[in-house]
């Protein structure tokens, strides 16, 4: 068996996406503290700077589909954001949800939760920043071994590795990884991949696994599909419905 990612015996994570975003508005303290209620073991946040420097919990480099502002997130000032509502589009009863800070999500999650961290960059430059700012922000909440990182950008992962070497990190990917000693998770020490599950069978899963990383995948919905990737041995499966997978991973557990 694959060695616990962080020392603590826990073999799966039923990671929230965005929390539980099936049922609440995406990536809001709302939809984190259902996630953790409804059994969610591990939170999945993307974290983004703001145009003062702010570390902000939002996907979309705009604002405009998930609250009633515009424009973008990289040219906004905390206080603008935060001052828009982030739940009514969602539903009525969470009128009034505001973008949170990364720091609101770490007092949220101290304790109770893991967390994987997602960093939101889109170019190879700029991204020191945005690596500081984030590390600073989990050292102060002394959460740096309740976290992984994850990104798209390997320069912002590169960034973080070669400034914190004990911070956990796994590269995402959009399409199949064949790891090889010179891919980057083995040549930067990754922990894990996250990887699309549409290309992944139990032969890819048990590769990694010799490799010593540990595997999740992302968007995972549907009954069907979330006991496919638990029965395939994956390490971690992201969904938008957490209190699915808790009732999925039980039943094959037992």
């Amino acid at each position: 068996m694959l060695r616990s990612l962080f020392g603590d015996g826990v073999h799966f994570y039923n990671v929230a996406h965005r929390g539980f975003s099936a049922n609440a508005p995406e990536n809001t303290l709302a939809s984190f503290a259902l996630a953790v209620n409804e059994g969610a073991n591990m939170l999945e946040l993307d974290v983004m700077l703001t145009g003062d420097g702010q570390p902000i919990v939002f996907h979309d480099y705009r604002l405009g589909r998930t609250t009633n502002g515009s424009g973008l997130v990289s040219r906004l000032t905390s206080s603008r954001i935060r001052s828009l509502d982030a739940g009514i589009w969602f539903g009525d009863k969470f009128e009034g949800e505001r973008v949170p800070l990364l720091d609101e999500v770490l007092d949220l999650a101290k304790g109770k939760v893991r967390l994987n961290i997602e960093l939101k960059h889109r170019r190879r430059d700029g991204v020191n920043l945005l690596v500081e700012k984030c590390l600073k922000a989990v050292e102060r909440h002394r959460m740096s071994d309740d976290v992984i990182f994850s990104s798209f950008n390997l320069e912002a992962l590169r960034v973080l590795h070669y400034n914190k070497s004990h911070i956990r990190f796994a590269p995402l990917y959009r399409h199949n990884l064949v790891p090889t000693p010179r891919s980057f998770p083995l040549r930067y020490g990754a922990q894990g991949v996250v990887l699309n599950h549409h290309f992944l069978n139990g032969t890819a899963v048990r590769r990694f696994h010799d490799l010593g990383l540990t595997v999740f995948v992302y968007t995972v919905n549907g009954r069907r599909r979330i006991e496919k990737m638990i029965e395939m041995g994956v390490d971690g499966v992201i969904s938008d419905n957490p209190a699915e997978v808790a009732s999925i991973a039980a039943k094959v557990a037992s």
